[in-house]
């Protein structure tokens, strides 16, 4: 198996891995606040990333080079969170994840202002069926009712922010190693989110409430880990598209554990915005001629 078979393996991990996050948060968003969710699983990943830095990655490249763009990125992740954990809590694990995908759709029109990107057939095509998803999940949302609703407003709200922090990202990466953004993520979102403490809602975890937050936790870390470790192995352009396996590990997280199934429109909105996503993402390779 060659190393770029190897960065689809682990991207495909990671995929699940973040499907894992989110049904972890939609589990516990039943025992404890949102906040103190957000902040044992940014605890437990940022405590395990820096366990896998310091077994394998040199010291030099777990602290940043630079403090301001780490803290403008912990900031938005902040947002970016609160948004989509709202989402997790709110909707099936199958939709929240789906409005998830809507990052790269955002990035589009961000780039053609920024990067002179030019607006061809297929990614005006992505755009429509995202568009097109995206009402239709809203459409679900509505009937299901106002919690269910706002979670969905909330899910596209934290597309967006993560939309501005891939950008910022980019632009990190020239300067900044993959383990430190991550590590610095973690930890800023750690002692934000751990401030709700003062709120006087915090309930200490046990038995399931615990074993739910680990998984959170450790699921976090994994996909943020596996994601980097692919990227390592294989061009973005390869392994990008594989993200978007997660809705099938989300359908099924619906079906085996939550026992609840978005139904034929949410799941043809689901399915719309992943095939726009990957339109948008998927960059064919240049075929050498000999």
């Amino acid at each position: 198996m060659d190393q770029e078979q190897v960065g689809k393996f682990l991207r495909i991990g990671g995929a699940a891995a973040t499907v894992g996050v989110a049904s972890s948060v939609h589990a516990a968003s039943e025992l404890m606040p949102l906040g103190q969710i957000m902040a044992f699983r940014a605890l437990i990943s940022g405590l395990l990333i820096l366990l896998y830095g310091l077994t394998f990655k040199p010291r030099a490249d777990l602290l940043p080079k630079r403090w301001r763009p780490h803290l403008m990125r912990g900031a938005l992740a902040c947002c970016a969170m609160t948004l989509s954990y709202i989402a997790f809590a709110r909707l099936p694990v199958t939709q929240a994840q789906t409005l998830s995908y809507l990052a790269p759709l955002i990035v589009l029109p961000l780039a053609m202002l920024r990067l002179d990107e030019k607006l061809t057939v297929r990614l005006l095509l992505g755009l429509i069926f995202g568009f097109v998803g995206v009402l239709m999940i809203l459409g679900v949302s509505v009937e299901a009712g106002p919690y269910a609703m706002w979670g969905a407003v909330a899910g596209i709200g934290g597309a967006a922010f993560v939309a501005i922090i891939q950008v910022n990202v980019r632009a990190m990466t020239a300067t900044e190693t993959a383990i430190s953004i991550a590590l610095s993520f973690t930890m800023i979102v750690a002692v934000v989110t751990g401030l709700s403490v003062f709120m006087g809602d915090w309930i200490w975890p046990t038995g399931a409430a615990l074993w739910i937050l680990l998984a959170a936790g450790i699921f976090g870390a994994l996909n943020l880990v596996l994601f980097a470790e692919s990227l390592a192995r294989a061009p973005a352009s390869v392994v990008a598209p594989l993200d978007y396996t997660g809705l099938l590990w989300a359908v099924l997280v619906d079906w085996l554990i939550f026992t609840q199934f978005p139904g034929p429109l949410g799941i043809l909105g689901s399915v719309l915005i992943t095939i726009a996503a990957l339109i948008v993402v998927h960059k064919p390779r240049k075929v050498a001629i000999h």
